[in-house]
Parts: structure tokens; C-alpha cells; sequence
């Protein structure tokens, strides 16, 4: 997470958002009311206006209900949506996601109310119940993603692992993965670099090769290189990709699809000659 000057600390994990009181109320599982109440009496300079109990237990109860929340039939509504949502379909576009490509992932729309607030979003299904949802409001740049509370972030498009193809492209967000879907590669996202023991906890085909394809900061960095020492402890084949130079695979395919397509299928072919050589 990060704290900015809004006073609020966002999640680069799910991309929530939440302001001192949320945080309150999420890690000591007390209502909003609770929270506010709690606020004051860490802050209010050694003179307590009330007891600071115990923090509470989880309720597991409520956790596990929201793990288990299904959406199926959300999913459903919201691909209806985007067929007819222009703004939404023209967002796809810009971001070089072709019409196949969303249709195949189930991708959807909807505008998710919050008060008087309206936050325009693509929906991108990760299972049944965990959905990752994009701004693509211009105007609105409080927030860049939105997942609902007890949405945990998970693996995309977990089934590459362990499908009939040789290889596997890891990326770091989901609009990378589909940028590599879109022009015919094998891809999985790990919705976030904190993912990383997900996919180690995984069934992982060790007769695969798989290609980092992480974003090229800092975060994607360390990740390639926890998850380069994971392959090699586990003899599993693994290469790098490097986006083309660009920060992530989705600004490679904006800026050049050609060339992002022609780089990818050039690393493709080495890596299947050199396995029939290795045969």
C-alpha cells in the first residue's frame, strides 16, 4: 500500500482505497462507528475519551461468506452491458484488446454506485467469485481499479498453466495478460506482484518454459528475480521477456503491435528449436 496526501493509503494489490477510519475498522474488525470512536482515542494526545479494548478476532464467519460470494451471474449481465456500451468498447480498443480476445475472457461493463458516485468500469472475471474492475472514466481519476470488499486477488487465467501448450508468458496485470492472448500467446497474470506464493502453490506443469514478462519497474524486478530462483530450485524451464522495453506488455502492444507480436513469436521459435535440439 501507499499513503498520499488525500489521506488515504491505496492498494496496488486489489487497488482499493480507504481512508484512516476504513483501516481501523478492517484490522480490528469493529463497525465504522467503532473506528471513528477508536481514531480519537489514539490520536487525542494521551488524554483517552474512552478504554481501548482488546482488538477484536476476525469473524470468520463473514470472511469466509465473502470469499465465497458467487458472481456468475453478474458476469453475465455485465458482458451483456458491453456489447452495447460504446465508451466502454472504444476503452478495448485504445487499449489494442480486440473483440475476440474479450469475449473469450468474459469481459463486461458496469457502473458500480458509491453514494451520489458512479465508477464506469470494465469488469475482467478472475473466477467465480474475485472480479477486477477498470476505470476507464477519464474524468475520474480517484481510482484506477475497484474490486468489492472480501474480493481477493487471485491468479488470472490460471488454465495456461497447465494447458496442452509448451509455453507460458507470466505477467503482472491482467490487461498484460490479454495484451498477450490477444496476438495468440499463452499468458497468465498474477493480478499483483504479492501474488507470487499463489503461483508457487499452484499445479505447475514442469514440462512447460515459462517467460517472465513482468513489468519492468522495481516491484516487477524483484518479482522476476523471486520467481527466477523458484524455477531454478524446482529444475523447471524458465526465460525472460523484456515487454519490448516498454514499463509492461499492454504499452508494448499500444505503441507497436507488430513488433510486440513478431518479438514474442521470434522468442517462441528459439525456444522450441532449441527443445528439439535438446531431444
Amino acid at each position: 500500500m501507499k499513503y498520499y496526501d488525500d489521506n488515504k493509503v491505496y492498494c496496488f494489490g486489489c487497488g482499493a482505497s480507504y481512508n484512516l477510519f476504513d483501516v481501523i475498522s478492517i484490522m480490528e474488525n469493529l463497525s465504522q462507528k467503532e473506528a471513528f470512536k477508536r481514531a480519537l482515542d489514539y490520536y487525542s494526545y494521551g488524554k483517552s475519551l474512552s478504554p481501548i479494548k482488546p482488538i477484536n478476532k476476525p469473524k470468520t464467519d463473514n470472511i469466509e461468506e465473502n470469499k465465497l460470494k458467487d458472481y456468475s451471474k453478474a458476469y453475465s449481465v455485465w458482458k451483456h452491458n458491453l456489447e452495447k456500451e460504446k465508451p466502454a468498447i472504444e476503452y478495448l480498443k485504445g487499449r489494442e484488446i480486440d473483440k475476440k480476445t474479450a469475449q473469450k475472457f468474459n469481459l463486461g461493463y458496469n457502473e458500480f454506485k458509491f453514494g451520489d458516485r458512479v465508477l464506469k468500469a470494465i469488469v475482467i472475471p478472475i473466477n467465480e467469485n474475485t472480479f477486477t474492475a477498470r476505470n476507464i472514466d477519464k474524468t475520474d481519476t480517484e481510482f484506477r481499479y475497484y474490486k468489492a470488499k472480501g474480493n481477493h486477488t487471485d491468479i488470472f487465467n490460471k488454465s495456461a498453466l497447465t494447458n496442452d501448450i509448451p509455453f507460458c508468458f507470466i505477467t503482472e496485470g491482467e490487461f498484460d495478460c490479454l495484451s498477450f492472448e490477444s496476438v495468440g500467446a499463452n499468458a497468465v497474470a498474477l493480478g499483483s506482484t504479492c501474488n507470487i506464493s499463489k503461483l508457487k502453490n499452484l499445479d505447475i506443469d514442469k514440462k512447460k518454459t515459462y517467460i517472465l514478462a513482468l513489468d519492468n519497474d522495481e516491484a516487477g524486478l524483484t518479482a522476476k528475480e523471486e520467481l527466477g530462483e523458484f524455477f531454478k530450485e524446482n529444475n523447471i524451464k524458465y526465460r525472460q521477456f523484456d515487454n519490448c522495453g516498454f514499463k509492461d506488455s499492454n504499452e508494448a502492444l499500444i505503441a507497436d503491435k507488430d513488433t510486440f507480436q513478431k518479438s514474442i513469436f521470434s522468442l517462441l521459435k528459439k525456444l522450441h528449436l532449441q527443445e528439439n535440439c535438446e531431444m
